[in-house]
């Protein structure tokens, strides 16, 4: 018997298993892979090491946490000391309870027993639970109304065989909560968006990406939540244009209704039109941050964005053209996240971003938009993954040379990713632009299945900010890598999947190569 595929929402479920989290690291929520669709990486091998830290010391709870969260095997296995651990943890202050939970899930999930779980870290400001931990189940989310009044945070992600009633159960115990995160809880639906309505007036952010929440259902929460401000709706299967019309008809028919206090939406990946869309964006006049990324979006309400002070955009996939996007980028001189990956893609279709003749962004285009780019002062991300056109026409220098060496060194991460005609020479806007020998602001570098090799070591050694960098899938070698390292004394990870140059041994443990290279030479 054939196996079946995994259904998205199973994808989207599984995690990446790290060691201990930083407290306050940037998390993955809204960030999907599209490297997938373009073939760009398959099995990472990714390299790692650690770094000295140049920032503050820690303060001694976070000290003592990584100590409990390094020891916490030695202390399972004895008897004794963990019946002493555990009334230990009983007493922890609720403040504190959120960021040990948090360690203990990346680091060792296994030990984190459902017992274990409800009696001991259900408690504080914030919940959070994933999928990723084995013994987590309906009991233990039940389990999460206990909390009641004092939890202002619940994050629930990944659940994608719970009912929607259970979800929609542990709500009416949490009038305080300000924060629900159910992203890929694929059965919440109707039941747990109309409980948060009548429950939790003061939520600020609901994400319910990758769910099965209806329009409608979204009704009640747009009226009794006037303190919304983020709202999320990524992946969700039944928004068409005749569901949306629902809602349309019960909300947007008064014209006066007005969302003022939206600053971040997420439509990626709704099977809206552009009309139904930009009838939601013309009701949201203080947008933030916007996703339309994988839509049927042509043309944005240009109006509605400039005057809503846009700072991080994602069009990724859309079928948007090269003067709409420069004409709409150079009205929104605020931005500091720009997503512009596989123009012309057409909703994420594999069929259509593995035709280079449906990309839209060209060379001509790149260079209209760096004029603009280039004296924006506030940008500090940019997605250009790919947008497989680039360098077709101009391999030595050209676009993309102009693009790195007016915009891409001043942001802090900037991704190239299956731009196929990448060349090492194009990177030579990497080199330091001054008397001063500033190095580029980059601390994150992708380069993912590029024509890259190395002659762009000279280039890349020169971005001692770094702190990843991807290089998957291209020509670099050891060689061109180790001089990198020697100047690169930030970077803590490399990605060298199917990077041929490099042997596979060394691929997952390359610091550890150079380190004995180093001592060789």
């Amino acid at each position: 018997m054939s196996k079946r595929k995994a259904e998205p929402s199973q994808r989207l479920a599984k995690r990446r298993r790290g060691g201990v989290p930083t407290f306050g690291a940037e998390t993955e929520d809204d960030r999907v892979n599209l490297a997938s669709s373009l073939s760009l990486t398959t099995a990472s091998a990714l390299s790692t090491r650690s770094v000295p830290s140049t920032g503050s010391v820690p303060n001694l709870s976070v000290l003592c946490a990584r100590s409990f969260v390094t020891n916490l095997r030695a202390l399972h296995e004895t008897r004794d000391d963990w019946e002493i651990t555990l009334k230990w943890l009983k007493l922890m202050p609720d403040n504190l309870v959120p960021k040990l939970f948090a360690m203990l899930r990346s680091s060792c999930p296994q030990i984190l027993t459902n017992a274990m779980i409800t009696s001991y870290f259900l408690r504080g400001p914030s919940i959070v639970l994933t999928s990723d931990v084995p013994a987590v189940n309906k009991i233990t989310i039940l389990a999460v109304a206990g909390a009641g009044k004092s939890l202002h945070e619940l994050h629930l992600t990944g659940f994608v065989k719970i009912a929607d009633s259970v979800f929609a159960t542990v709500l009416p115990s949490m009038p305080s909560l300000r924060v629900l995160v159910l992203r890929g809880c694929a059965k919440v639906g109707s039941a747990t968006a109309e409980a948060a309505a009548r429950s939790c007036p003061s939520l600020s952010t609901a994400n319910f990406n990758y769910t099965a929440v209806p329009p409608m259902a979204l009704v009640p929460l747009l009226k009794n939540c006037p303190d919304l401000k983020v709202l999320k709706l990524a992946g969700i299967p039944n928004w068409t244009d005749a569901t949306f019309a629902k809602l349309s008809s019960a909300v947007f028919q008064n014209e006066n209704f007005i969302l003022k206090n939206i600053q971040t939406l997420k439509l990626r990946q709704l099977g809206l039109s552009e009309s139904s869309i930009n009838s939601f964006l013309a009701r949201c006049p203080n947008l933030t941050r916007l996703d339309l990324s994988f839509t049927h979006v042509h043309r944005p309400v240009q109006v509605v964005l400039t005057e809503a002070r846009i700072e991080k955009l994602s069009l990724t996939s859309t079928a948007i053209s090269s003067v709409d996007v420069v004409a709409l980028i150079s009205s929104l001189p605020h931005i500091k996240s720009l997503a512009l990956g596989a123009l012309g893609g057409g909703q994420g279709s594999s069929v259509a971003i593995g035709n280079t003749s449906a990309m839209t962004m060209t060379d001509q285009t790149l260079e209209s938009l760096t004029d603009v780019l280039k004296d924006f002062g506030q940008l500090e991300k940019i997605t250009l993954v790919g947008n497989t056109k680039l360098g077709a026409t101009s391999r030595r220098s050209g676009a993309l040379e102009y693009f790195i060496q007016c915009v891409g060194r001043k942001c802090k991460y900037l991704n190239l990713s299956g731009v196929h005609h990448l060349q090492s020479l194009h990177l030579s806007g990497l080199l330091p632009q001054d008397a001063e020998n500033q190095p580029p602001r980059l601390e994150q570098l992708i380069l993912n299945n590029t024509s890259v090799d190395d002659d762009a070591a000279p280039y890349l050694a020169c971005c001692s900010n770094l702190v990843l960098l991807e290089l998957a899938g291209t020509k670099i070698s050891s060689a061109g890598l180790f001089s990198v390292i020697d100047t690169c004394p930030k970077l803590q990870t490399l990605n060298l999947t199917s990077c041929r140059s490099v042997s596979v041994t060394d691929r997952r443990r390359f610091f550890e190569a150079w380190k004995h290279n180093s001592e060789e030479t």
